[in-house]
């Protein structure tokens, strides 16, 4: 039991974000430019993107292994 208290820990550890770094008003830190500030906010965007793509992708196996096994189960 406690070693997968453990495990889930480690799971739920490896899964956070890592922290940002930024200013009060939003800006990162370094970024004096325009140009640095604007890719800094694609890399962002893309990031979360993909993060959207891989939540639909584990909702539509999850979903389609549950209607398998709720099929089989007849």
């Amino acid at each position: 039991m406690r070693s997968a208290f453990l495990a889930l820990l480690l799971c739920i550890a490896l899964w956070a974000p890592p922290m940002l770094q930024g200013a009060p008003d939003n800006t990162h830190r370094g970024a004096a430019t325009y140009e640095e500030r604007s890719k800094a906010e694609k890399m962002s965007r893309s990031r979360y993107r993909d993060l959207e793509v891989a939540s639909l992708v584990l909702i539509l196996v999850v979903g389609g292994a549950a209607i398998l096994w709720a099929v089989r189960k007849k």
